[in-house]
């Protein structure tokens, strides 16, 4: 059985960490170059929240607090301020202009903690800020999503490095914030769907796994306090750092016109069609205008990924998908 090394450079919200090598085997037979994937490049790590000298405009949504120190060379985070721990909006400054940029200042955060440094600082990962937490079992679904379309579509070697994204790329992350949680059995859960899909097969005596493994992460979602999980802006943002995460995750897979990485291709449809869903399970939080308008941009934006099975040649630049991905952005935005 081949195996695949690899040291992974996890980006998680607000932070990227170093999860160290691991070694999963895969399906019988050794995976094309297509389906390969080398450890991503930071996209989060430098939201700093707070840069060199000059002050940032105040955090837009009132969940994130007021202002706090000023950025500078590392200046201190607010009164009593949060890195990432116990204010949950604070995971999601760096989606906001206003809450970096040179010199942006440290928001206040909740109760406890000492504030992240600005500047060159930034804000240690904190897991059991429930907006990393929520964020990082989003993407979790996100590579299961595209797992199972590659795998329906015959597509089964392409299929497995997906399968087991969740476990290898997210889960030692995440681990102290389940057991703090009291979550039980995701890890168990999410090997026994690798080995099961490794030997492949139909995908009706592969459904009882993956479903099992899918309401794995969807109850440690919901262990999420239910008064944030029913917060239009805690689920707009969740929705936003997806959509900038498969942004990245798009730029790494298309260069000059072409695939370079397919594996990435496919990590950022997962996680646009997650976004998407976790919209349409809270479509009573939004207006109903807003709602609709919102579906469409989906649709418009998701034209980049016609399938799961990349095309012979990117259906849009990495420019003009960011130029469709402005109205989700703009419009989730608000809150």
């Amino acid at each position: 059985m081949s195996h695949s090394s690899r040291t992974k450079l996890w980006v998680g919200v607000g932070a990227s960490v170093l999860l160290g090598t691991s070694t999963a085997g895969w399906a019988e037979a050794e995976p094309s170059a297509d389906y390969t994937q080398g450890g991503d490049s930071p996209l989060l790590a430098h939201a700093d929240h707070g840069g060199e000298g000059g002050e940032g405009g105040e955090a837009s949504h009132h969940h994130q607090g007021g202002e706090g120190g000023e950025g500078g060379e590392g200046g201190e985070g607010g009164e009593g301020g949060e890195g990432g721990g116990a204010n949950p909006y604070a995971a999601f400054d760096y989606l906001n202009a206003s809450a970096g940029g040179e010199g942006g200042e440290g928001g206040e955060g909740g109760e406890g903690g000492e504030g992240g440094e600005g500047g060159e600082g930034g804000y240690a990962i904190d897991v059991s800020n429930p907006g990393v937490y929520y964020t990082n079992l989003a993407m979790m679904k996100g590579h299961l999503a595209v797992a199972r379309e590659l795998y329906q579509a015959g597509e089964q070697a392409a299929a497995q490095p997906h399968f087991g994204h969740p476990i290898h790329e997210h889960y030692e992350m995440l681990e102290p914030a389940l057991e703090a949680h009291g979550v039980k059995g995701m890890e168990s859960n999410l090997k026994a769907l690798v080995e099961t899909m490794r030997g492949g097969g139909e995908w009706e005596s592969k459904a009882d796994a993956y479903t099992t493994a899918l309401e794995a992460i969807d109850d440690a979602m919901h262990d999420v306090d239910g008064e944030l999980r029913d917060d239009v802006a805690f689920q707009s943002r969740a929705q936003l750092a997806l959509l900038r995460q498969a942004l990245h995750e798009y730029e790494e897979a298309v260069d000059d016109g072409r695939f370079v990485n397919v594996v990435e291709y496919q990590d950022s449809r997962g996680f646009v069609l997650t976004a998407r869903s976790l919209l349409e399970k809270q479509a009573g939080l939004y207006e109903e205008a807003t709602y609709d308008e919102l579906l469409a941009a989906y649709e418009s934006t998701l034209e980049a990924w016609p399938s799961a099975v990349a095309p012979e040649t990117p259906v849009m630049t990495p420019g003009e998908l960011s130029a469709r991905l402005f109205k989700l952005e703009a419009t989730l935005g608000r809150y």
